[in-house]
């Protein structure tokens, strides 16, 4: 059998960086090609060694350099920001590739979203149809989202592309369109697409490299910017843990026999995913608990017209807080759950298994809490 060769990008990510730890772990005998943006390998090799830290403090980085080969480029750029000849170089050699790198800020133009999500997912699928060319790729993954959805309700299915009419950011529509773009490869390519939704630290040890999505709007909170939420406390709101997503791909990619041509969501679903007001509420009692002198009373839940009672306070971080908060606050109005069938049955008999948010939420906010985020006094009115 042939070693495995495997292109990956976003390694210096959430999800990527999880992902490249263990497919060293899992392969010792696979070659590791990094697509890193950069100024200079040197700074890409950097880049992936900070990563390392954050995520797996205890993890031997000079072994990891050995086993890694370390691209400066960008998705964005033709060829991936390399050279003809190392393009073609790798296609000649590569039998995996994994594209979990792209744009998540909700505040992107459309054009720039598009940029790094649609057009830098065409540049990986030029490399993939070089290399299947040759003959020897086996498998391609795409990371996505399972926020592809914008306002639609209800259940939402992984062997759908849904028929949104309204998008609630630039960077849901950058992933909608890039998914619709690999549905007309999937004849072609051996391809398989992944779609979490809000990724949140790793279950064991609340580790991340970045605290996006969920967690600015728990530091408003605590530190007393928001005083109401203009939602029901009953809204779900599905997010899983970094180390579950992750053990999910590696597994469906690397040893499901039947996940060339599907879509899988990593999800809590519909019988695990917590409520606004179970984040919410645990979030605050937790931060009290730690910090009671400066305790807030907690948060009241409005409907959505009443904007004005739900704005942070006018001081020293008002606007910028409500300019932040309103990127995340219509995530909080929709009921929706997401179907996960087809990952349940990638994954049976392979142990791993969603956990549910109140048996690890004390550990994420933990990690964030002694990563100073939380610490930092609040300026409450």
């Amino acid at each position: 059998m042939m070693r495995n060769s495997i292109f990956l990008t976003g390694a210096t990510g959430n999800i990527g960086a999880n992902l490249m730890l263990r497919i060293l772990d899992e392969d010792p005998d696979c070659r590791l090609f990094l697509l890193v943006r950069a100024d200079s390998t040197v700074e890409a090799a950097h880049r992936v060694s900070d990563a390392v830290r954050k995520v797996a403090p205890e993890a031997d980085i000079d072994a990891i350099r050995r086993r890694t080969t370390v691209l400066c480029g960008d998705v964005s750029q033709r060829n991936l920001g390399l050279t003809d000849s190392k393009l073609a170089n790798l296609s000649d050699e590569i039998t995996h590739i994994i594209h979990s790198a792209g744009a998540t800020q909700f505040n992107l133009s459309l054009g720039q979203a598009l940029l790094t999500n649609y057009t830098g997912t065409r540049n990986v699928m030029t490399l993939a149809r070089m290399a299947h060319k040759k003959g020897r790729l086996q498998r391609v993954a795409h990371v996505s989202t399972a926020y592809i959805c914008g306002t639609l309700e209800g259940a939402l299915y992984e062997d759908e592309l849904p028929n949104v009419v309204r998008f609630l950011n630039n960077y849901e529509w950058s992933k909608w369109e890039t998914e619709r773009y690999l549905r007309n490869l999937m004849g072609i390519l051996p391809l398989t697409i992944f779609r979490p939704s809000i990724v949140i630290g790793d279950s064991r040890t609340g580790r991340l490299i970045k605290f996006n999505v969920l967690y600015p709007p728990l530091k408003f909170i605590t530190h007393g910017h928001i005083k109401a939420l203009r939602c029901s406390p009953d809204t779900p709101l599905d997010v899983v843990p970094v180390d579950y997503v992750s053990d999910a791909i590696h597994y469906i990619f690397f040893n499901s026999q039947s996940c060339v041509g599907k879509t899988f969501h990593l999800v809590a679903g519909k019988d695990r995913a917590a409520t606004v007001g179970e984040i919410v509420d645990h979030a605050i009692q937790f931060f009290t608990e730690r910090c009671p002198a400066e305790a807030i009373a907690g948060i009241r839940y409005l409907p959505a017209i009443h904007r004005d009672l739900c704005s942070p306070d006018p001081d020293d971080n008002g606007s910028k807080t409500n300019r932040a908060m309103m990127m995340f606050e219509d995530y909080l109005h929709w009921h929706r759950h997401f179907d996960d069938a087809n990952t349940k049955e990638a994954l049976r008999g392979s142990g791993i298994e969603v956990p549910e948010l109140a048996s690890y939420y004390d550990t994420i906010l933990s990690h964030y809490f002694e990563s100073g985020s939380l610490k930092v006094r609040r300026f409450a009115a």
